[in-house]
């Protein structure tokens, strides 16, 4: 079984700021980002916590914690 990827998404928050999201795709988050140019948020992804790397995010993602 092959692993899921994770998709790293930049979104846009309402006060300028932005938010990065993980999606772990097909059979582990949504099916929306899948095919799609803009991509943004979906109930299945993840908030990243601004105090942790983009490494330790991605590790977190790729173990399940998130």
């Amino acid at each position: 079984m092959s692993k899921p990827d994770l998709q790293l998404i930049m979104v846009k928050d309402g006060k300028g700021g932005h938010n990065l999201y993980g999606c772990r795709g097909e059979g582990k988050g949504c099916n929306r980002n899948k095919h799609r140019a803009s991509k943004t948020q979906c109930p299945d992804c993840v908030l990243a916590d601004p105090k942790e790397t983009i490494g330790h995010f991605q590790k977190r993602m790729a173990r399940g914690d998130a």
